[in-house]
C-alpha cells in the first residue's frame, strides 16, 4: 500500500509541474531581457486556493483515488514522453542546413535554378518520401522558393536573386526542346516558325506548342510583318541563357 501512496505522490507532483495554474492576479506582462534588469529579492511561493488548481490536476487526483492502477499507466506515459523529448530537436532556420542530405538538396537547387522535383530525385538518387520531407522543411524555413505551374513545382534558392520573370523563364528552359529553341533564337533572331520547324525537326503543331509555352513564360516575343511572324528572345531570356552557358547552372 505504501508503494501506491508513493506513486500517487509522484504523479501528483509531475502533474503540478506540467499543468498550468492561475495565480491571484489574472493579468501578467512579459518584458524583454536586458543585462541591467537583474533579479531583486526572491519571494516565497504564494499558496493557491482549491479553486485555483488546474482542472487537469483535480481530475488526475480523482482518477488516481478511484483506480490506483492508473498510477502505473501514468508513469509509463510520462516516461515515454521524456524519452521522446530527449530525441527531439527542433529544426530552426539557422540549423536547417546542418542535416547532410538537406544541405545537399539545397546545394543542388542553388546550382540548378528552376529544377523540378523529378530532376532532383533522379539527379541525387534520393528516395521520393525523403525528398518531399526535406523540401518541405526548406520551404517552411524560407530557404527555397517554389514556382508552381500546372501542378508541377520548380525550385529556386530563396535569396531574392531571381525575379518572378526570371523564374518563369528558368522553368520554361528546363524543357530540353525549349532551351534548344531559345539557344537557336540567340544565334538567329527573327526566325519564323518554318525556320524553327526545320531546325528542331518537329511537326508544326509541336513547334507551335513549344513557342506558346515560351511566349507565356516571357522568354520569347514576336514581331508580326503581314502574315510573317518572327520570334525574338527577350532581354531576360538572353541573360538567363548567358548564365547557363557560363556554367552558373550545372
Amino acid at each position: 500500500m505504501s508503494g501506491i501512496k508513493k506513486d500517487f505522490v509522484f504523479v501528483c507532483f509531475l502533474l503540478l509541474l506540467v499543468s498550468p495554474v492561475s495565480s491571484l492576479q489574472t493579468g501578467y506582462s512579459v518584458d524583454g531581457f536586458s543585462e541591467s534588469d537583474m533579479v531583486k529579492d526572491s519571494k516565497a511561493p504564494v499558496p493557491l486556493d482549491f479553486w485555483q488548481v488546474s482542472p487537469v490536476v483535480l481530475i488526475a487526483v480523482l482518477l488516481t483515488i478511484i483506480s490506483p492502477s492508473l498510477v502505473i499507466v501514468s508513469e509509463i506515459l510520462l516516461a515515454g514522453l521524456g524519452i521522446a523529448s530527449l530525441n527531439f530537436r527542433r529544426v530552426e532556420k539557422r540549423t536547417v542546413l546542418d542535416n547532410e542530405m538537406r544541405g545537399k538538396i539545397y546545394s543542388f537547387i542553388v546550382e540548378n535554378p528552376g529544377v523540378c522535383f523529378t530532376d532532383i530525385e533522379k539527379g541525387m538518387s534520393v528516395n521520393r518520401g525523403t525528398l518531399e520531407y526535406h523540401l518541405g522543411i526548406l520551404k517552411r524555413e524560407h530557404r527555397i522558393a517554389v514556382l508552381t505551374k500546372k501542378r508541377r513545382g520548380f525550385y529556386f534558392e530563396n535569396s531574392g536573386k531571381y525575379s518572378a520573370c526570371e523564374m518563369e523563364i528558368y522553368s520554361a528552359l528546363r524543357n530540353d526542346t525549349g532551351y534548344a529553341i531559345c539557344d537557336y533564337l540567340m544565334d538567329c533572331p527573327g526566325a519564323c516558325r518554318e525556320d524553327i520547324v526545320s531546325f528542331a525537326k518537329m511537326t508544326c503543331s509541336t513547334v507551335s506548342w513549344h513557342m506558346k509555352r515560351l511566349l507565356d513564360s516571357g522568354a520569347v516575343f514576336t514581331i508580326k510583318d503581314g502574315r510573317i511572324v518572327s520570334y525574338y528572345l527577350s532581354r531576360a531570356a538572353k541573360q538567363v541563357i548567358g548564365e547557363v552557358s557560363n556554367g552558373t547552372d550545372n
